[in-house]
């Protein structure tokens, strides 16, 4: 099954109003519905920022101060999202849809900015984020066989630092069932390291938020994971907008540092049902 959104219903069940005085840390998120914004990892309140995307993302990637990107989970196109929310098609990765064996299974990249995508076939790629081209960085055949779509049997996140990438994998039944990992590959030698980790929540998203790995899960906690310890901690909450027969239709895919400005254009989503064109607010600061 792809994962497509409806764009009412997410923009509706995101619609908090201004933001107020945040506690730290503060961070660009990018959810199940293809909605853009702003948490506070403290709190777990969320301010959607832009009208979102047309359908569910493979992810968000990019560095702190943005422009942000992702991959279409339909069409497979590279694209790019600026710190207002606006989203601009960059090109098509040729990959196609988001299920196997071809298709790109989640994007992440290193603080940096390089954009990296994992496909369903565990090949790692460098994505041009002028072009949407994709270069093979390698075959990673340490890692667990994936299955061929997400279809509430799986769930992934990737994300990095400095020099290594964080690849979040749990496949929750069947001939591939594996447990929560961590895996930390080395995009440079592509080597890569297993550890198991114990969480109480279905990782569906993460990001390296001032130096700290979080993780979101599907259910709605917000975890640290030590990267030197591989120990995880709840911190807090979010609304994840968990269904019994579908997708956290408001689940996490991703965060990445927000640099903060002293204004950014925030649309008000109790003008309208859609959030359209917004109005000029005051950028949340951490006390």
């Amino acid at each position: 099954m792809i994962r497509t959104r409806n764009l009412f219903i997410a923009t509706a069940m995101l619609a908090f109003g201004s933001i107020q005085a945040a506690a730290c840390p503060l961070a660009y998120v990018l959810n199940f519905s293809g909605q853009f914004g702003i948490m506070d990892l403290a709190t777990g309140a969320f301010t959607p920022v832009g009208k979102g995307l047309a359908n569910t993302p493979d992810g968000i990637a990019g560095k702190a101060g943005g422009p942000f990107y992702t991959v279409d989970g339909v069409t497979g196109h590279l694209l790019k999202i600026t710190l207002d929310g606006n989203v601009t098609d960059v090109g098509d990765t040729h990959t196609g849809a988001n299920v196997g064996p071809d298709g790109v299974s989640v994007v992440g990249a290193l603080t940096d900015g390089t954009l990296y995508a994992l496909d369903f076939s565990n090949r790692l790629f460098r994505i041009n984020e002028k072009t949407a081209q994709l270069t093979l960085v390698g075959l990673l055949p340490s890692l667990p066989q994936q299955v061929p779509e997400y279809a509430g049997n799986m769930v992934t996140s990737l994300n990095g630092d400095g020099d290594k990438l964080y690849f979040t994998l749990q496949i929750l039944e069947g001939p591939l069932k594996t447990g929560p990992s961590l895996f930390v590959i080395d995009p440079k030698t592509t080597a890569v390291s297993n550890y198991p980790v114990d969480l109480s929540d279905l990782v569906i998203g993460s990001g390296i938020v001032n130096g700290v790995l979080y993780l979101f899960g599907a259910g709605g906690d917000i975890f640290t994971l030590n990267t030197a310890t591989h120990q995880t901690a709840v911190v807090s909450s979010y609304e994840s907008g968990l269904t019994e027969d579908g997708p956290p239709v408001t689940g996490i895919f991703g965060a990445i540092a927000l640099v903060e400005p002293s204004m950014i254009s925030v649309k008000n989503p109790h003008e309208t049902g859609i959030s359209m064109l917004g109005k000029l607010m005051p950028m949340p600061r951490c006390q």
